[in-house]
């Protein structure tokens, strides 16, 4: 990581913008990163200041929730809450679709792939408070690594108040929600490990950023659904059995 952000921005740009926020976010220094997360960001000379080069961007107009709300309300879907789906259940289905933790489907037992999870802290504001959506913090000393400022996701909409989110990056431990795949040389060789196992499975395709341990952009993970979706419904019109990754983990 550390060779690569040098090699983009050199030692100035690196240490103000890149250190101290990926010490914080990662928990570890730079020189033990792969250089492929930074290599996701967009590095520009001009004052286009989107984070995608994508030339169509959106959000949902109503919001993720509306648009889940959605994907769920159909007559071939039941919803169960507060039911966590355990392995075992899986002889009650002809086939399940894993979003959950790729090593969390053989209970761990080779170990925990590594995770970093994110604690967050609410608070609201008038007006505008930061003037764009997020705000990055690099210095070392601030313990934030930045502050989201939701409503300028949507700037079709008018609010005189604002709420707004500080998030604190930590080691992911088991009762916490697992955000962002760590993936370093240790975390490979595990990995390694259950995706040979989940290639042996049956009755199984493991899917999303914690099923396929990777960082996943939401409009990534979209298309990965929809390609997904696909290649499973064509196989089974051909009489193929889905396949255990339909994106390969490593």
């Amino acid at each position: 990581f550390e060779e690569q952000a040098l090699r983009f921005v050199g030692p100035d740009l690196y240490e103000a913008f890149f250190k101290g926020y990926t010490e914080k976010q990662w928990g570890c220094s730079p020189t033990e990163l792969p250089a492929s997360i930074l290599k996701r960001l967009p590095v520009r000379f001009n004052y286009d200041d989107n984070y995608f080069f994508h030339r169509f961007q959106g959000m949902p107009e109503q919001g993720y929730t509306a648009m889940i709300e959605a994907i769920l309300d159909h007559s071939g879907i039941d919803v169960h809450l507060e039911t966590p789906f355990a392995p075992e259940m899986a002889g009650r289905y002809d086939h399940v679709f894993w979003s959950g933790p790729l090593d969390g489907w053989f209970g761990y037992d080779l170990g925990r792939l590594g995770y970093r999870t994110l604690d967050f802290e609410r608070f609201t504001d008038r007006g505008d408070w930061q003037g764009c959506a997020v705000m990055n913090y690099g210095d070392a000393d601030v313990p934030w690594t930045r502050i989201t400022e939701h409503k300028h996701f949507s700037p079709w909409e008018s609010h005189e108040g604002t709420v707004l989110y500080r998030e604190y990056s930590r080691a992911c431990a088991p009762e916490d929600v697992p955000y962002y795949p760590i993936r370093l040389v240790a975390e490979k060789a595990l990995l390694a490990e259950y995706v040979a196992r989940g290639q042996a499975a049956e009755g199984v395709t493991f899917v999303g950023r914690l099923g396929t341990y990777r960082y996943l952009d939401m409009d990534v993970t979209i298309r990965e659904a929809l390609d997904t979706a696909g290649a499973v419904l064509e196989g089974m019109a051909a009489g193929r059995p889905p396949p255990a990754f339909v994106q390969a983990p490593i």
